[in-house]
């Protein structure tokens, strides 16, 4: 490979294990120093990564929960759960510190507005709400989805709310109104997540059938679509840069996509069984991936280190985004404990 698309490979640092079924989310504290999951065994696990790998067990969910996530300051977490319920908790020994009814079906999504004073669902029930961080108090619904609404996420801004529902469809609402901006339409599977770029103008949607679909919410175009997994893609994630988004899939794979390049870089696998959660760390130094098999890895992502001059450009977006169609098949694999890394 030429040195224009050469990158040091993430390796795998830590595995951490604790759950006793299948995970489904995770998300590091803005402070990189403890990660939560949450687990088909209804729990939430918080693992310390300053050395001890001792993790706590939060437990008070009666179903499996779907997501969790922390506040933007660290001081709180949140689960969602097929309870029906959101949970706040003190990440801590502590732990919980309150808990409400969001909907009337599983609630599959849940986040905290950038300003931390509000939290966002969205559910089997195909609503999307919003609620006050500081008493659960109900503020908004957001309601024109015909399925399960499997992700809803505020922008950085604070200002649009996209979601991805089994209706084939994925929507902007302004956050304010409560209005529909604009509907995505996609003819074959659905949105199963999505995650928005830190520029603010592009979201990323995780498809049924195996693609990553990059629409620009300016001009509502699609600007790039990669086509790269054997089956449904569970999550992605965006580095904090803007220049890379990770994977996970149901195949048992995970992509690192260069989105400037408009093209993966890296395949890497690992975990047996599907890849239901992947996160980066709030300097994108860190990468996290979960999944069927009930481990927790934590890589290194380095694959950042050559491209200081790319995220610049990135974090401008000055320049459209090429797109990507199918991808052929790769080319050299590197092998190392107990995961495969392969480069694009």
């Amino acid at each position: 490979m030429d040195n224009k698309t050469s990158y040091p490979e993430p390796c795998l640092e830590k595995q951490l294990k604790g759950h006793r079924n299948g995970i489904t989310a995770l998300y590091f504290s803005p402070n990189e120093q403890q990660i939560a999951s949450g687990s088909l065994d209804n729990s939430v696990l918080l693992w310390d990564l300053r050395g001890t790998m001792r993790s706590y067990r939060f437990q008070g969910h009666d179903e499996a929960v779907m997501d969790v996530t922390f506040s933007p300051s660290g001081k709180y977490m949140a689960s969602a759960s097929r309870d029906k319920t959101v949970r706040l908790w003190v990440p801590t020994v502590t732990g919980s510190t309150g808990m409400f009814k969001a909907h009337s079906q599983t609630v599959r999504s849940v986040q905290f507005s950038s300003d931390g004073t509000k939290i966002l669902t969205a559910s089997d029930d195909k609503i999307v709400k919003l609620w006050s961080t500081d008493k659960h108090k109900f503020i908004s619904s957001y309601v024109g989805h015909t399925n399960w609404v499997r992700c809803a996420r505020i922008s950085n801004d604070g200002s649009v709310i996209a979601s991805c529902s089994d209706d084939k469809t994925t929507r902007l609402w302004s956050l304010d109104s409560g209005e529909c901006i604009h509907t995505y339409k996609d003819q074959r599977g659905h949105g199963t997540y999505l995650a928005w770029h830190p520029s603010g103008c592009y979201v990323a949607v995780a498809t049924s059938q195996g693609n990553v679909k990059l629409y620009d919410i300016r001009t509502h175009n699609l600007v790039q679509y990669y086509s790269i997994h054997n089956d449904a893609v569970n999550q992605v994630a965006i580095h904090p840069s803007g220049s890379y988004i990770l994977t996970g899939s149901k195949d048992g794979k995970m992509k690192i996509l260069d989105l400037l390049e408009g093209h993966p870089i890296y395949t890497l696998s690992g975990h047996s069984g599907s890849v239901n959660a992947v996160s980066f760390s709030t300097s994108g130094d860190y990468f996290a991936s979960a999944g069927e098999d009930k481990l927790v890895f934590i890589w290194k992502t380095n694959f950042t280190e050559q491209g200081n001059e790319k995220e610049n450009v990135a974090q401008n977006m000055s320049m459209v985004p090429r797109s990507a169609s199918q991808i052929s098949k790769t080319s050299s694999a590197l092998k190392g404990r107990n995961q495969v890394v392969k480069k694009r």
